[in-house]
């Protein structure tokens, strides 16, 4: 699968900016004979009280129900959760460097050092919760083979209103699907955003693009 382009203010770049989500069955884990193409979701947050935790198993399954609609066959996995491991300073270090390249050429050097300790970590998916306040992005590692989701804190705005935090975490997952950043500012993989349409009170992840679900059937496998 190619890499998501990722976007600053608008302008592909390398980075998957943030511009801007019901119920999630319980952890699930790959047994044998399980459909090779699930992704594994590890999600690595502060505490389990994390609004955030809650905003992530809601966009797992809006993107699983999403999927199964479209009749395709990759579905997250919600495998693993890691509260305040040992790992988080070196993911908070991690999160700093990405974010930091926002809009910017990667340095003579390269693209930051992966931790060892995520490519360790079981997972196609490793999404964590920041305590910075940082631009919310998707970023492929390990060869572009697996994604590392990095989360504002939801301390500030616009992360403080809940239906902005389930809509960033579902964006982010459309990047490591494949999506893009579309210009209409009411959908889900927008980019710029309506901030202010997704401040909304009422709990509601934001559509998908004909253009969208067009490119899903064309990456992915069908059932």
């Amino acid at each position: 699968m190619r890499p998501p382009r990722v976007c600053n203010s608008g302008t592909p770049f390398w980075l998957a900016l943030i511009l801007l989500i019901v119920s999630w069955p319980g952890p699930a884990s790959r047994s044998e004979g399980q459909d090779h193409l699930a992704r594994q979701v590890v999600i690595v947050t502060p505490a389990q009280s994390d609004a955030r935790f809650a905003a992530a198993r809601e966009a797992l399954a809006f993107w699983n129900e999403t999927l199964a609609e479209l009749q395709l066959r990759p579905r997250f996995l919600d495998d693993k959760v890691l509260v305040d491991p040992p790992i988080t300073r070196s993911l908070e270090n991690y999160t700093r460097q990405i974010w930091l390249l926002a809009g910017r050429p990667l340095p003579y050097e390269g693209a930051p050092q992966t931790p060892s300790d995520l490519l360790a970590m079981e997972g196609d998916i490793v999404i964590f919760f920041s305590k910075q306040q940082i631009f919310s992005f998707a970023w492929p590692f390990a060869e572009h083979a697996r994604y590392f989701i990095g989360i504002s804190t939801d301390t500030t705005v616009p992360l403080n209103y809940p239906n902005v935090t389930r809509n960033v975490i579902a964006h982010e997952l459309g990047h490591t699907l494949g999506l893009e950043h579309n210009g209409n500012t009411q959908t889900l993989m927008c980019g710029p955003c309506e901030q202010l349409l997704y401040r909304s009170e009422r709990p509601v992840f934001f559509s998908l693009t004909p253009q969208d679900r067009a490119r899903l059937r064309a990456m992915h496998h069908a059932q």
